[in-house]
């Protein structure tokens, strides 16, 4: 008949694996963070033409990510223009703002309308004019076309969805990034 005795330190293992913890377990859920700001970033970068006409690239590329750092275990994915603050909550926006109508906002629909046609720069024109709160156009004798409405409020929708898309995007994809970053760390220790 055999027998076996075995004791093992379970005081000792738990150390080892607190230290293993403690080491790898920070990093690894930096990474997961980190990556996830990325995959969440994209998913905005995708979707933006879906929800907006975009003729310029520079919207899409100003959505970035703040990496996480082991010490701090927090990413941000952010916008950098301040105008998309108001496409995600909605609200009213104050300033001046220009409506295009008739040949502009067909224009406006499928490119950027140069600054040499902005309404003050039309208004310095001698055929361009200013009669309540919009800017016309005289053609002819009798041919006036609208160009811009001008309103000193306009309200903005909410339309970016950013908020919604990081979200869904990080409860889909934080625990598989954990498990792999998780991975890497303990093969490399």
């Amino acid at each position: 008949m055999l027998k076996l005795d075995v004791t093992a330190d379970v005081a000792k293992a738990t150390e080892h694996l607190s230290e293993l913890a403690q080491q790898h377990v920070p990093n690894a859920a930096a990474k997961a963070l980190t990556r996830t700001a990325f995959d969440a970033r994209d998913a905005v970068r995708e979707g933006l033409p879906k929800r907006f006409n975009l003729r310029r690239p520079w919207v899409s590329q100003g959505i970035g990510v703040t990496q996480a750092k082991p010490r701090t275990l927090m990413a941000e994915v952010w916008s950098r223009d301040r105008f998309m603050a108001l496409q995600e909550t909605g609200g009213t926006k104050t300033s001046t703002s220009a409506i295009p109508l008739g040949p502009m906002a067909q224009k406006a629909r499928t490119q950027v309308i140069p600054k040499s046609q902005w309404p003050g720069q039309m208004l310095a024109k001698k055929n361009v004019f200013y009669r309540a709160g919009a800017v016309f156009e005289r053609r002819d004798e009798k041919r006036i076309l609208a160009l811009y409405l001008l309103r000193r409020q306009q309200k903005v929708e909410p339309r970016f969805g950013m908020a919604d898309t990081v979200r869904s995007v990080a409860l889909r994809e934080y625990r598989r990034q954990m498990e792999r970053a998780l991975r890497e760390e303990l093969t490399k220790g």
